[in-house]
């Protein structure tokens, strides 16, 4: 029966020692509050996600999120793993071993991947015993881009945007399709797509330079991060794009995570309209 009652009282004030893997479950745990004993990666989740990352002073690193440290997870003796079920479902059973897991669902390989931002924000909240806490920060994160629709309509609506990460050490870019998180929630703000595109598995497509010709003479493009790489700046062909020539790219600036949660999306539509209004 004491054994019973610890186990209700668990899952009734949730997970006291968890551990993520994902840094989509990294942010939403931080989001709500929640500080990891462990978690995956914790350079690259300050370096290029950077919500809440005071939330992880004590957190240790339990290695790459590709390939966690079992060892280094079983040491922590976490009684909750959340992670992302597309980048750890083959290791779920071992992970099992070491503690209960939940995969959330945040990289779905088709359809509207905004939808996915909500439901893994759900599904996190369910598993870590913070439902209300969950749909209190959607319905922020709602009414924060609603504010940016509102208060920018008349400078922002039906204009036309590229949002494209570059890719070290070549010159192509990584152009998110109309289904991904960040251009499904530019759309809720009132811009336009500005490439003819169909849905991609996991919201992008790579294209080269040749591509970016295709990217219609009244859009602006917006590469992540800052300053735009010298594979782009030295090809010969850069100058003559349409969209170059006119002067239409801009850079967001860094970090600029596009495949996180509501906090990291928030900042990155908040980074696009900045640099429009």
């Amino acid at each position: 029966m004491a054994l019973l009652a610890a186990r209700t009282a668990l899952a009734a004030s949730g997970p006291s020692r968890l551990v993520t893997l994902d840094w989509t479950a990294t942010e939403i745990a931080l989001s709500l509050g929640m500080s990891p004993v462990g978690c995956a990666e914790i350079a690259g989740y300050r370096t290029w996600v950077d919500v809440a990352t005071e939330g992880l002073s004590d957190a240790a690193d339990v290695g790459r999120r590709q390939q966690p440290s079992l060892e280094a997870i079983r040491k922590l003796r976490p009684d909750l793993i959340l992670t992302s079920r597309y980048r750890h479902a083959s290791i779920a059973h071992a992970l099992g071993e070491i503690a209960p897991v939940h995969l959330i669902d945040d990289q779905k390989s088709d359809g509207d991947m905004l939808t996915s931002v909500y439901q893994s924000a759900r599904q996190s909240g369910a598993a870590l015993s913070r439902s209300d806490d969950v749909e209190r920060l959607l319905a922020s994160f709602d009414g924060e881009i609603e504010n940016l629709r509102l208060r920018h309509a008349g400078q922002v609506a039906g204009r036309k945007l590229v949002v494209a990460q570059p890719l070290p050490g070549v010159p192509r870019l990584r152009v998110f399709a109309p289904n991904a998180a960040i251009s499904g929630l530019l759309r809720k703000i009132g811009f336009a797509d500005g490439i003819s595109m169909s849905a991609q598995p996991f919201g992008f497509t790579t294209i080269d330079l040749e591509g970016l010709a295709s990217v219609e003479n009244d859009s602006t493009l917006f590469i992540l991060g800052d300053p735009v790489p010298a594979e782009l700046l030295n090809a010969s062909l850069w100058p003559m794009l349409p969209v170059v020539a006119q002067g239409n790219v801009l850079l967001t600036g860094t970090p600029s995570w596009p495949f996180g949660s509501t906090a990291s999306l928030q900042h990155l539509a908040r980074q696009i309209v900045a640099r429009l209004v």
